[in-house]
């Protein structure tokens, strides 16, 4: 009988633990039931403070709305009072509607700052120019708060500090970016007594980089030319570096002077084989290096030629097929006459004789220009002739006396087709802004064209001028004769 009520007891108990257990999970469930009704406005409000960005251009507001925030949340984590809920998300959320409103205001009234931090942290000034970067996340932060209470003046003075410490951070930063680099192996060209084996190379490097160093100073934002320049200096000091470890092994009894240029000629050579074009050194490397650029220059002319071969079979293939299926539709309809057939075949071989006079003048306007004047290509029915010895001084659309010749030349292969439409298009290198060069391009396709207008019997109607700036290079710009 004592058993048996033990057993019934421990069953109330059990039963007594698990009813209580389910009643919190119902609780913890209906909590979270009612999270979205509670916190969705002021979660809402939050996100559009941080859309705004808010925390950084509205400290305080948003750090008393992040407060009061993360109280609801604890609050409703215990299971606390919905009241003392309601009260939290309620200051939040005004808190967070007035740090969003003041961002607004802060964006506007510190854009010059803000855009010269974006500008300094792309530029990675938190890694290179370290001080500048937190003086100026300092400063600005004071300039928001400042703000923020209606300090007007007080955060414009703060403004002005950060946006000269981030000017200053993301100048050494870019110059880091470029120059450290080219730095590093010029001290290495130096222990290597470079100065004394490759005296050309370290000076050449050492006026580039200075150059570079000068560039980036005067305009930051124009980083074609720094960075060519940069270039040529590291190039220029890496040479200096292999220059100095030659002339170590030689001094050390490593290799000899003549080991070393028949490396360099096997090299030369194999460049030659591929290209089946013997080279040889008997005099040394210039007629080895002439031999190899007429090579290449033969091989790209027979690709130029393929090419254009390929196109016209391409065009007479296309004519042929037309003309076909005109026969087959009249001789489908049994009601064709052989004057009518005759007329399609008179058609296809004035088609034809078109193209081969319109092949004929093109092989004329390529025989009027050396290969340093002028490439000549062809695109279905267009022409175009790269004028690649009509160049300009640097930022200069003037043409000069030299000129004169070329565009004379100009005139006579434009005259092969005279019914033709004329675009005259101007171009820059990479150096300098976009709009400069944009407007500099068109100068000097309107200086050729004003020249053509003056010499060509042809209506201004069909000559044109474009300029491209620097957004369609026709060559390597990395390279003064790319350039």
């Amino acid at each position: 009988m004592r058993l048996s009520s033990s057993l019934r007891s421990q069953g109330y108990r059990t039963i007594a633990f698990t009813v209580l257990l389910l009643a919190a999970q119902s609780l913890q469930a209906g909590l979270s039931s009612m999270r979205e009704p509670l916190f969705g406005t002021t979660d809402a409000a939050r996100e559009r403070a941080d859309a705004v960005d808010a925390a950084l251009l509205a400290p305080i507001g948003y750090a008393d709305g992040v407060e009061y925030y993360d109280r609801a949340e604890s609050t409703y984590g215990r299971g606390g009072s919905i009241d003392s809920i309601r009260r939290y998300l309620t200051k939040a959320e005004t808190h967070f509607n007035k740090a969003r409103e003041a961002a607004e205001i802060a964006a506007t009234a510190l854009d010059s700052v803000i855009r010269a931090r974006e500008d300094a942290h792309a530029s990675e000034a938190p890694s290179y120019a370290t001080r500048h970067w937190d003086d100026g996340e300092a400063d600005f932060a004071e300039a928001t708060r400042r703000l923020e209470r209606g300090s007007i003046k007080s955060a414009e003075r703060y403004a002005a500090k950060a946006e000269a410490s981030y000017r200053d951070g993301e100048l050494i930063a870019i110059k880091a970016n470029y120059l450290s680099e080219t730095r590093e192996y010029l001290r290495m060209a130096e222990k290597l007594k470079a100065e004394r084996y490759a005296p050309l190379s370290l000076t050449n490097a050492q006026q580039y980089l200075e150059a570079a160093e000068k560039e980036l100073t005067a305009n930051r934002y124009d980083t074609d030319k720094p960075r060519s320049l940069a270039a040529d200096a590291k190039h220029n000091a890496l040479h200096a570096i292999y220059v100095a470890k030659l002339e170590h092994r030689i001094r050390g009894r490593e290799t000899t002077l003549e080991e070393i240029l028949l490396t360099w000629q096997a090299s030369i050579g194999r460049m030659g084989a591929s290209l089946d074009t013997p080279v040889y050194f008997d005099y040394g490397e210039a007629a080895a290096i002439d031999a190899l650029l007429e090579a290449i220059e033969r091989v790209q002319m027979r690709e130029r030629t393929l090419a254009q071969q390929l196109e016209d079979k391409d065009a007479a293939y296309t004519g042929l097929s037309e003309q076909a299926g005109k026969m087959q539709e009249l001789l489908g309809g049994g009601n064709q006459t052989i004057e009518e057939l005759e007329v399609l075949i008179a058609e296809q071989n004035r088609r034809l004789e078109q193209q081969a006079r319109h092949r004929e003048r093109f092989a004329t306007v390529e025989s009027l220009f050396e290969a340093n004047e002028a490439t000549v290509l062809r695109q279905g029915d267009t022409v175009i002739i790269r004028m690649i010895g009509l160049n300009f001084d640097s930022g200069v659309s003037r043409l000069k006396n030299e000129h004169l010749a070329l565009l004379d030349t100009l005139e006579a292969a434009i005259s092969e087709f005279p019914e033709s439409r004329v675009v005259v298009e101007g171009h820059t290198d990479a150096f300098g802004s976009d709009a400069d060069n944009l407007s500099l391009s068109q100068a000097r396709a309107d200086a050729v064209v004003q020249h053509l207008l003056g010499s060509l019997p042809i209506s201004p109607a069909n000559l044109n001028a474009m300029g491209y700036g620097e957004a369609r290079p026709v060559a390597n710009n990395e390279t003064p004769e790319g350039r």
